[in-house]
């Protein structure tokens, strides 16, 4: 038996979810009556003390994980950072699609936070624990761009902040399926876990707060090219939005199906294209962009050419 041990603190968008939840849900390797055994166990602790699966969650909860597992992963080398900006507080990243963004169970090795422990050191905020070194904000493993990483504690404190009052501008681009009823607009759904299937997400009645904005840029009447703003960051939340609305994804079966397949790898068609904040030291106003991958390129040939 091996001891793997994981750490991270509950981020403001995770509070008042309850701890079986939570686990279940940033670690769905694992199902909730897994992390139940191992609450009742002792190898779940919040705060270094001995908890509960019901026990709700508050924001910068410490979460101590320690299970033996019998089952030796395979290692993957860390990927290579490319770094667009950096300063002594934070830097600006660009995370490859197929990359997940902290160690997890199921993934404990390739992880971007890996990667940033490699570049910068100790010259990384701890206050989201030793597995989440850095890590201010998540993007989904097969999406792609622009990510926040917080070097100093001071940093880290104004990002987060910044990212609960939603003064971080984040916008990305997506090639969906279908064409949106409406070139501009507002989807304001609630999300939560689908309790259905414990790996989605879904919209539901009380569930929390979720806003994305859309702007149709082109479309050949089968797919549609679209940037999208965030109000809130909530998991999944662009792409159950776009399903809700009857454009998922390409290549996004989790919430399209398998009619939206279109790559052999599971890359999907979503691109977080800027990044605009308030340095939290400085003041300084900070605004970022990427470009879009190879992977979107023949789609979009095929909505332009259309146009033209």
């Amino acid at each position: 038996m091996t001891m793997r041990q994981h750490e991270f603190r509950v981020k403001p968008e995770e509070a008042g979810e309850r701890l079986d939840r939570l686990l279940a849900l940033i670690f769905p390797e694992g199902s909730r009556s897994f992390w139940q055994k191992h609450i009742k166990n002792a190898d779940v602790l919040v705060n270094d003390k001995i908890a509960k699966s019901s026990q709700i969650l508050e924001t910068d909860d410490l979460i101590r994980i320690n299970i033996n597992e019998s089952e030796q992963h395979e290692v993957i080398a860390a990927p290579q950072l490319h770094v667009i900006y950096e300063d002594q507080d934070l830097a600006v990243i660009e995370k490859a699609a197929g990359v997940v963004t902290h160690a997890a169970p199921g993934h404990r090795s390739g992880t971007l936070a890996e990667s940033a422990q490699n570049y910068f050191g100790s010259k990384l905020s701890d206050l989201a624990g030793s597995n989440r070194r850095g890590i201010v904000h998540r993007l989904d493993k097969d999406t792609s761009g622009l990510l926040l990483i917080a070097k100093s504690n001071e940093a880290h404190r104004g990002l987060a902040a910044a990212f609960k009052k939603h003064d971080v501008l984040r916008e990305y681009e997506a090639i969906v399926m279908g064409v949106p009823e409406s070139r501009t607009g507002l989807i304001d759904a609630p999300l939560a876990r689908d309790p259905q299937d414990r790996k989605r997400m879904s919209v539901q009645a009380g569930g929390k707060e979720a806003q994305t904005y859309f702007e149709l840029l082109a479309d050949n009447k089968e797919l549609s090219h679209l940037r999208l703003r965030l109000q809130t960051g909530r998991t999944h939340q662009i792409r159950v939005h776009l399903a809700m609305i009857g454009c998922p994804v390409l290549n996004d079966e989790k919430y399209g199906g398998r009619r939206v397949r279109v790559l052999e790898e599971d890359d999907i068609l979503l691109h977080a294209v800027k990044l605009a904040f308030t340095h939290p030291v400085s003041g300084e106003r900070l605004s970022f962009s990427s470009e879009l991958p190879l992977r979107f390129d023949s789609f979009l040939r095929k909505i332009y050419m259309h146009i033209n």
